[in-house]
């Protein structure tokens, strides 16, 4: 670790006759001073039992737990560099690369490679300091457990699939039956933007992104051609295999509003759109968001009929921060989404498919901030999930399963998280409060009776303290 400082900051100097080089330092740990799990399992005899797993003082229990980044960033006007690294591990021997990235400007023209998070839309997030994502930003835009719409304005990130637990068992969303969580990562990129200055307030941005991912082939011309098996053409059907996706956005901005487009197409026949737009005042801010997944692949069923329609998702953002006064802000966020499942004409047996496969997700969070002093901030946080809606349709065609309401599909999910902030200084803060995850609220009795094992609330004391230099 002290020899890459060493290095970093060398270099730093060395470089300091033509570029501006900065380097930031910061450390955080995430601990718990208490944490309680409660479960309940029924089995196929109906018999409940409950199960309680407690822990105390774990100093690397939450979240990220302890991490050190070193950031180290170097530019002038033409170019520059960025490069994140932190420990790996305890013994610090091994340390993670988290963005690397560099730039280039002509004009009014930026080339952008490396690794990093390419985000435009501002998420009204500035009072989430250092809690986890859970506490705050549980979910960011786009469609909550979906395949293709997921974290829509990251251009970079792609997803990876399910996440599974150690059983291998598929994990949902938190709090839902039929969302599940996707493991995603960001890729290595190359991105070109041009920017329209009209005045100081007043900018229009297109970007191209080219994004590390097997998006798939194309421009097959010969249908009668014998390919080798192992190509990767061969396998997607095509004589050209292109081993990037691609992606894209157009931003304006203004004093009053701002506009985002963002199109992704990682993979071939997936296509995710999103638009948003966001109000722009000096005591509060608006964000409005659509996003679309889509398979565009020409599936056939069994009687060699194309589908109604393939796959596709769906989500509807609603973001807002107000300052209520000078030393009072209410923050809120929400997201409505919807997994639409792939509908054929009919069945194998010739039969009318006459009803959807649909399931709809809600997210719902408010979070207050009180400044107490210039160093104390209260915060008091509530969060709410359910699945509203689960509609699936019979093997047959002529009948469906409908599920409707949040009672019937499992109850929600509610957390209450009143938390502190204490501010050393403009370096150091120290941040908890409490934790408390209550489960199946308002489930119906066949819900809550079901054969299985199930969270019934958890309960933690979370402290963050966080250095940064």
């Amino acid at each position: 670790m002290k020899k890459i400082v060493s290095v970093l900051s060398v270099a730093a100097l060395t470089l300091s006759a033509v570029f501006a080089a900065d380097i930031s330092l910061s450390y955080r740990l995430g601990g718990k001073l208490y944490a309680e799990e409660n479960k309940k399992n029924v089995d196929a005899q109906g018999k409940k039992t409950a199960t309680q797993t407690r822990e105390s003082f774990n100093l690397e229990g939450y979240g990220d737990s302890n991490k050190g980044d070193l950031a180290f960033t170097a530019k002038n006007d033409f170019a520059g560099f960025a490069l994140t690294i932190n420990p790996e591990d305890k013994a610090l021997d091994k340390l993670n690369v988290d963005t690397y990235y560099g730039w280039l400007n002509f004009s009014n023209v930026q080339v952008t490679s490396g690794k990093w998070s390419s985000r435009y839309v501002n998420r009204l997030d500035a009072d989430a300091g250092n809690w986890e994502g859970s506490e705050f930003e549980r979910y960011k835009p786009g469609v909550v457990g979906g395949k293709i719409a997921f974290d829509i304005d990251d251009l970079t990130k792609v997803n990876t699939g399910i996440k599974t637990d150690d059983n291998k068992k598929n994990v949902n969303v938190t709090g839902s039956q039929y969302f599940f969580e996707r493991n995603t990562e960001n890729r290595l990129s190359t991105a070109i933007a041009y920017t329209l200055h009209k005045d100081e307030d007043t900018a229009l941005m297109v970007k191209g992104v080219l994004v590390d991912n097997e998006w798939g082939s194309t421009l097959r011309s010969d249908k009668d051609r014998t390919y080798d098996s192992t190509t990767f053409a061969k396998a997607n059907g095509g004589d050209i295999g292109f081993f990037s996706g691609f992606a894209g956005e157009v931003a304006y901005k203004t004093s009053a509003f701002d506009l985002n487009f963002v199109a992704k197409s990682l993979k071939r026949d997936e296509l995710a759109l999103g638009f948003f737009f966001r109000t722009i005042g000096d005591s509060s801010s608006y964000l409005f968001g659509l996003s679309a997944g889509l398979d565009l692949a020409e599936n056939k069923n069994a009687a060699g009929d194309k589908p109604q329609h393939n796959y596709r998702e769906f989500a509807f953002d609603f973001r807002a921060r107000k300052n209520l006064t000078e030393d009072l802000t209410l923050t809120t966020m929400n997201n409505l989404s919807v997994l639409n499942a792939e509908k054929a004409k009919e069945n194998a047996s010739g039969d009318k498919i006459k009803y959807e496969n649909m399931d709809f997700h809600l997210w719902d969070m408010v979070s207050v901030a009180y400044k107490l002093s210039e160093k104390v901030k209260a915060q008091f946080t509530v969060e709410s999930e359910c699945d509203l809606i689960h509609m699936a349709q019979a093997a047959d065609g002529d009948n469906k399963s409908e599920i409707w309401g949040p009672f019937a599909n499992g109850g929600f999910q509610i957390s209450v998280i009143p938390g502190v902030v204490y501010s050393f200084n403009e370096n150091a803060t120290l941040t908890t409060g409490v934790v408390v995850d209550l489960f199946e609220i308002a489930a119906s009795p066949k819900v809550q009776d079901a054969v299985r094992t199930h969270n019934v609330s958890n309960i933690k004391v979370p402290v963050v303290f966080k250095v940064a230099l």
